[in-house]
């Protein structure tokens, strides 16, 4: 693997490494609200661990999963271009480069104003079409207690 692909590896993990601690508190706080009671009484009923996590813990929480993960796509998209920027500049030979950092290269670089705007207008419809069709994928009842 050469380094331009290695390059990208770096900034998708400093990404990930970024952002793991935000939504690790999402997931505690939901996890905290759901009654020991119904984990106790799964267990009295024979239930091992790892089926409690997907009948009781997964159904529980599926709305802060459902949040997360819109939450994720839409910053995914944003700090890409922070994180691209602060650590390569795109480079090198542009393996890095992102809509957001390619927007702003042809915005004040080349002084392609409108097509740097022409840019930033899809990333929206973009971001807000995958985050509505995320919403419609994971839509499902919700699980009260």
């Amino acid at each position: 693997m050469g380094n331009e692909q290695l390059v990208i590896f770096s900034v998708a993990i400093a990404l990930i490494w970024q952002a793991i601690g935000y939504y690790m508190v999402m997931y505690m706080s939901a996890m905290a609200s759901i009654p020991e009671d119904l984990y106790e009484s799964a267990s009295l009923d024979g239930a091992s661990a790892l089926r409690q996590f997907f009948t009781i813990t997964i159904p529980l929480t599926w709305n802060t999963i459902r949040t997360t993960l819109t939450f994720f796509v839409i910053s995914t998209i944003n700090l890409s271009f922070l994180l691209v920027t602060a650590m390569t500049g795109g480079g090198p030979n542009g393996s890095t480069e992102v809509f957001l950092s390619y927007m702003y290269k042809q915005a004040n670089t080349n002084s392609a104003y409108g097509y740097g705007m022409a840019i930033g207008v899809v990333v929206f419809l973009f971001s807000f079409a995958l985050s509505a069709v995320l919403q419609m994928i994971t839509k499902r009842d919700v699980y009260e207690f």
